[in-house]
């Protein structure tokens, strides 16, 4: 496989073991520095807090189903700057009932030749990608 190929093969290991509530599959997605912005979901900082925010979760996630799609992938050396449509699922009733959509904007990092998500920012609303974006825009 090559890195765009990894890194899309890391986003839907996280929406597996995100649904499935395989909590050392889902930690394994992430850098150990990692930080999570869910607005609304949460935040944490470091995979000590990430594991407590996955136990806390419970079994709450099993009849969730996390897609994402159209991701667009941009590589500059070891790190990589992701945005991708999420959409997750309730499927506990008939039919699938869509939860939440949004946006996931990531940094991914490669280390040992694996690449991670390091920042996984989660936008709900289409103000904050256009924040985001316009940020992401000005010279550094």
């Amino acid at each position: 496989m090559n890195d765009i190929e990894d890194i899309r093969r890391v986003l839907a290991e996280y929406c597996f073991a995100t649904d499935t509530g395989d909590s050392e599959a889902w930690l394994a997605t992430f850098t150990n520095d990692i930080v999570w912005e869910g607005g609304a979901f949460g935040r944490f900082s470091g995979i000590a807090e990430a594991r407590a925010y996955h136990s806390a979760s419970g079994g709450s996630a099993v009849n969730f189903r996390h897609f994402t799609t159209n991701s667009i992938i941009d590589i500059e050396g070891s790190q990589a700057r992701v945005r991708s449509y999420v959409q997750v699922f309730d499927q506990s009733g008939q039919p699938p009932v869509l939860v939440f959509s949004g946006v996931y904007a990531d940094v991914f990092e490669k280390s040992d030749g694996k690449w991670r998500i390091k920042v996984r920012h989660l936008l709900v609303h289409p103000k904050e990608l256009a924040e985001l974006l316009q940020k992401e825009a000005q010279p550094a």
